[in-house]
């Protein structure tokens, strides 16, 4: 087996994949396995490591032997000497008038490379990231799915969609209307901060409309699925004091978003009629609710209990985040209306999502709230600085 330094490389800073081409790319896996050793021996580390750590993957090409001796600085003999010696321990072919290749069985029982030696323990002095952090995400209970969760016959996990009635047909047929010439240059240019206006087109007068809410086009925001938009929310107006109410049983992703921002995050029990409006209910001043299709119980608030609620907030000076989660799913009685629609305040921020009713792998959705929120959700460092908007051949 042919030794390697292994301590002097990253996976990090290399591509996934190295291919014939990619001449300097070649050159910096060089100068990684500088273990003293000699060119040629170095030239046999590099390929080796490629190989085994699925850089190359079996039966790719290898660059030309003029090629990597005069992008490596060596003589073409040594180059063409190292990877005879690859051929001979059997992890390189070669074809003729063709080139070297990684042989198809290269890994077949081969031992994978030994660990890497680091440096005496004594004279590293790694940061402590322990005490750097701010935040302790992994300490967060998320939803656990198992690796193959869908290819499994009956995956029970809530919320996804029948991959056998997503309108193939329809969608090949936008995506190659999106590939026109007209269409790139919609949609190619720079928007900074604005969204797909077809988009907003469509949210604006179907989709909102469909749940009983209407809305100016300043008054709602694309965002990255439900999940951007709990998450801008609780940037923009959750403090370490905020007292935020959330459904128990509820929606662990939101409450794991709003614990990023406070802890004082309170459970409100759900009855047949959704959440219970009482005094807990009132000592807050957010309240994240999910009445269409409540997750995971699936009870649909009651009219009567909307009310309530709407009373209460505006009472109490509460806003309530409305998740539209699964309307389109309620099979059990006529659909009712958005807890937006019976909102006379302006105290209910609605969220929708087309993960359940189009592909999850969209992640596409959409917030409406006053115009003066939408104004500064999109000043957010997350929008402006970082995502600014959703890529709008999605849109």
């Amino acid at each position: 087996m042919v030794g390697i330094s292994s301590s002097l490389l990253t996976r990090r800073t290399l591509p996934k994949r190295l291919i014939r081409g990619e001449t300097a790319m070649w050159l910096r896996l060089f100068k990684r396995v500088d273990n003293g050793s000699s060119l040629q021996a170095r030239i046999r580390d590099m390929f080796t490591y490629a190989v085994h750590e699925g850089l190359l993957e079996p039966g790719a090409a290898l660059p030309s032997t003029r090629q990597l001796a005069q992008e490596l600085g060596v003589s073409r003999l040594t180059v063409t000497r190292a990877l005879e010696q690859l051929c001979d321990i059997g992890l390189t072919e070669t074809r003729a008038r063709s080139g070297h290749y990684v042989c198809p069985d290269a890994l077949r029982g081969r031992a994978p490379l030994p660990e890497a030696q680091g440096a005496d323990p004594a004279t590293v002095k790694p940061p402590q990231w322990a005490s750097r952090l701010k935040l302790r995400p992994t300490d967060q209970v998320n939803i656990q799915k198992p690796a193959n969760w869908q290819s499994l016959p009956f995956p029970f996990i809530y919320g996804q969609f029948d991959a056998s009635l997503f309108p193939l047909a329809q969608w090949r047929e936008c995506a190659l209307e999106s590939m026109h010439v007209g269409a790139i240059r919609s949609w190619a240019p720079d928007h900074i901060d604005r969204d797909h206006e077809p988009l907003i087109d469509q949210i604006q007068q179907r989709l909102l409309p469909a749940r009983g809410i209407w809305a100016r086009r300043d008054e709602i925001l694309v965002t990255a699925g439900a999940q951007q938009a709990t998450f801008l929310l609780s940037q923009l107006l959750i403090g370490p004091r905020t007292v935020v109410g959330i459904e128990d049983p509820g929606y662990p992703d939101a409450r794991n978003n709003f614990l990023l921002r406070t802890k004082q995050v309170r459970g409100l029990p759900v009855d047949a009629e959704g959440v219970v409006v009482d005094n807990a209910l009132t000592r807050c001043h957010y309240v994240y609710v999910t009445p269409s299709h409540q997750c995971p119980t699936t009870v649909t608030m009651s009219l009567a209990r909307r009310q309530r609620l709407l009373e209460q907030a505006d009472r109490h000076d509460i806003v309530v985040i409305e998740d539209d989660h699964e309307s389109e799913l309620n099979f059990s009685s006529q659909p009712t209306a958005a807890l937006k629609s019976l909102d006379t305040c302006g105290r209910v921020i609605y969220i929708g999502s087309l993960s359940k009713t189009l592909a999850h792998g969209l992640r596409i959705g959409y917030l409406v709230a006053p115009a003066p929120l939408i104004a500064e959700l999109r000043a957010l460092p997350p929008c402006q600085y970082d995502l600014r908007h959703l890529p709008h051949i999605n849109q």
